[in-house]
């Protein structure tokens, strides 16, 4: 049985169905007292009692999350048409929908996986593990808020009774290893969902392909995916790294918990000056930019030598001088340290002429809380990256506001410089 457009059910018009499932349906409706549109939640009557079961599990679970990147319930009631819950309509599309598309630009793809992050840490400091992260039940409301969804098999503290033994709970593409191998699982296995839907939104590929259940399901548990950067070259390798181990096999080598995941993917977008420190040194972009100069004068040993010195705690200027000095002429000297814009005359180890100044501090500082309100904790990247690759104010506020989709945007962005 499923409700017809325009039927009203307990004050409750319906003016569209939403989705079917095989225990129910979700439809739009509006409120017939006060005209406003909400999403309705229908369990039918001739449900089986598991289904029933989760899903007063789901309205128990969500009537006790209040937050904003979680969808809102606004009531449940019984009625002779079935069990029933009534929650916000969130316009806009589910991330499954927008992933049709392949991966989605980087500050939109790191701003939805800090918000939903945000939503994990407070379920899961409330002691309830969703256990079924996937695109599909985040949705994503045309502001660009994204609000997760469908607490139908999340579990509470002190509840565990809701899958028998043995059962595997979740969504083959998501799955944990844990869920994979219907072992007991915790908050854990939320932050390996949520990084497998992440590294999708990132690259536009999932974690486990196969053309069987069990191929996907075995490469959940053997097959190391990818670094995201080498999939998507705009993908910073820091940020990279940060995704990498929240889809570790062992939950013991995972971050514990969403907050922690959410601090070092800040940490990664905002420059991720520690996480580089470590791993490279300087900025893998920077690197880049230097290999084709120095290849032209030192031939293919160029790699290694830059590979060799990033290993080193340094700014990109010193790194520029240390490879300069390993190159024989000082001609050629001159023309590498021109090129990758660090001298404009003199030797390697000699005077030379300094760059042009990068803006100063507040200016950096202003430009990042402005461009904040429009990209979220990754603008924090791109103005650290500006400021280094920029000469003047102009050009440095120019760059970053290229980074920002919407054209109005843009303009509301420079205004407030």
């Amino acid at each position: 049985m499923s409700l017809r457009i325009g039927q009203v059910v307990a004050d409750y018009e319906v003016l569209a169905e939403l989705g079917q499932g095989g225990m129910g349906a979700v439809y739009r409706v509006r409120n017939v007292l006060s005209d406003r549109e909400e999403a309705m939640k229908l369990v039918l009557p001739d449900s089986n009692a598991e289904a029933a079961d989760r899903f007063l599990r789901e309205i128990k679970i969500q009537a006790s999350l209040h937050h904003p990147n979680i969808a809102n319930l606004r009531t449940a009631m019984s009625l002779e048409q079935g069990v029933l819950m009534i929650m916000e309509l969130i316009d806009g599309q589910s991330l499954e929908a927008m992933l049709a598309n392949g991966p989605l630009p980087l500050t939109a793809a790191i701003r939805i996986t800090d918000d939903i992050l945000d939503a994990l840490a407070y379920a899961h400091e409330r002691g309830i593990v969703h256990r079924d992260i996937k695109p599909a039940n985040i949705l994503v409301a045309s502001t660009g808020v994204p609000k997760l969804t469908d607490f139908g098999i999340a579990r509470a503290s002190g509840n565990e009774g809701i899958t028998k033994t043995g059962t595997i709970i979740g969504s083959l593409y998501y799955m944990s290893p844990e869920q994979v191998m219907s072992k007991d699982t915790d908050e854990r296995s939320d932050i390996y969902s949520f990084g497998a839907t992440a590294y999708e939104m990132l690259t536009g590929r999932r974690v486990a392909e196969g053309t069987s259940q069990y191929a996907i399901m075995n490469a959940h548990l053997s097959t190391i995916p990818a670094s995201p950067s080498e999939i998507n070259p705009s993908v910073p390798q820091e940020i990279s790294l940060v995704i990498l181990k929240s889809l570790a096999k062992s939950p013991d080598h995972r971050y514990q918990n969403a907050a922690a995941f959410q601090a070092a993917l800040r940490d990664a977008a905002s420059g991720g000056e520690h996480t580089r420190e470590i791993q490279l040194g300087v900025d893998p972009a920077d690197l880049a930019r230097i290999e084709g100069p120095l290849r032209e004068i030192l031939g293919p040993i160029a790699k290694s030598l830059i590979a060799k010195e990033a290993q080193r705690r340094t700014t990109f200027t010193d790194l520029c001088k240390r490879l300069a000095d390993q190159i024989p002429n000082n001609t050629d000297r001159v023309r590498f340290l021109k090129s990758v814009g660090t001298a404009s005359g003199g030797t390697a180890s000699g005077s030379r002429t300094p760059a042009p100044p990068s803006p100063d501090p507040a200016a950096i500082e202003a430009a990042r809380k402005a461009l904040t309100v429009y990209l979220g904790p990754i603008a924090t990247m791109f103005v650290n990256k500006a400021a280094k690759r920029t000469n003047s104010i102009l050009d440095f506020h120019a760059a970053l506001a290229n980074e920002i989709p919407d054209e109005a945007d843009r303009r509301k962005f420079l205004a407030s410089l």
